[in-house]
C-alpha cells in the first residue's frame, strides 16, 4: 500500500513539473506606476516582490486625493519588445491592438472580452470591483499578482519566449491622470 501512494504521487508530482515545462510560463521583470496629476492621485508603491526562485508578484498602490465620479477611462496595449534603439532604450512594438475603454460602461456590462481577461488577471487582488461612482476609496490597488497565477491564465494565448509589456493609461474627463506599465518574460511555451 505504501509502495503504491508513493508512485502515485511521485507520478503526480512528475505531471505537474511536465505542465510547468509544457505549459506557457511567464515571470514579471517591472512594473513603473506614474501619477500625472498629484491634485488626483499619488504613487504609494509600486513594485516586484520576489516570492522565490521561479515566482514572483505585482504590488501597486494610488492614493486617491479625489472622488472619480465617473468619465474614466482605460487604455491599454500588449507590446512586444524589439531590437533596441541607437541610445539602448527598448524598442516597443505592438503586439495587440490597442483598447480604449469607457470603464463606467465596461464594470457594469463587461462588454469587451480582451479587457476582461486583463481584468481576470487581477479579480481577487484589487479594488476595481465595482461600477462608478469610486466616491468613497482612499486608495486603487492592486496586490499580490503572482506570475503562476497569470501563467495559468494565458496557457493556449500565442506568444513566443521573449519580454512582452502591457502599457496602461487612466484617464478622467479626457485627460491622462495615471501611467502603469507592467513588464514581463516568457519563458516557456
Amino acid at each position: 500500500m505504501v509502495n503504491w501512494v508513493g508512485k502515485l504521487i511521485g507520478l503526480l508530482m512528475c505531471l505537474q513539473c511536465v505542465t510547468q515545462l509544457h505549459g506557457m510560463f511567464m515571470k514579471f521583470t517591472n512594473v513603473t506606476c506614474e501619477s500625472k496629476d498629484f491634485s488626483k492621485s499619488r504613487v504609494e508603491y509600486c513594485e516586484v516582490k520576489t516570492l522565490g526562485k521561479n515566482k514572483n508578484s505585482i504590488r501597486l498602490r494610488y492614493s486617491m486625493l479625489q472622488p472619480v465620479f465617473d468619465n474614466i477611462g482605460f487604455h491599454f496595449q500588449l507590446m512586444t519588445k524589439g531590437s533596441e534603439s541607437v541610445d539602448g532604450t527598448p524598442n516597443w512594438q505592438p503586439f495587440l491592438y490597442a483598447v480604449n475603454l469607457d470603464m463606467c460602461r465596461f464594470w457594469k456590462n463587461r462588454h469587451n472580452h480582451l479587457a476582461k481577461m486583463v481584468f481576470e488577471f487581477i479579480e481577487g487582488h484589487s479594488n476595481l470591483n465595482h461600477s462608478c461612482p469610486y466616491t468613497k476609496e482612499k486608495f486603487i490597488s492592486i496586490d499580490d499578482v503572482t506570475n503562476t497565477e497569470v501563467s495559468s491564465m494565458i496557457r493556449g494565448i500565442p506568444m513566443a519566449k521573449g519580454f512582452y509589456s502591457l502599457f496602461t493609461r487612466w484617464s478622467t474627463e479626457n485627460i491622462t491622470r495615471v501611467l502603469t506599465n507592467f513588464y514581463f518574460e516568457v519563458l516557456s511555451v
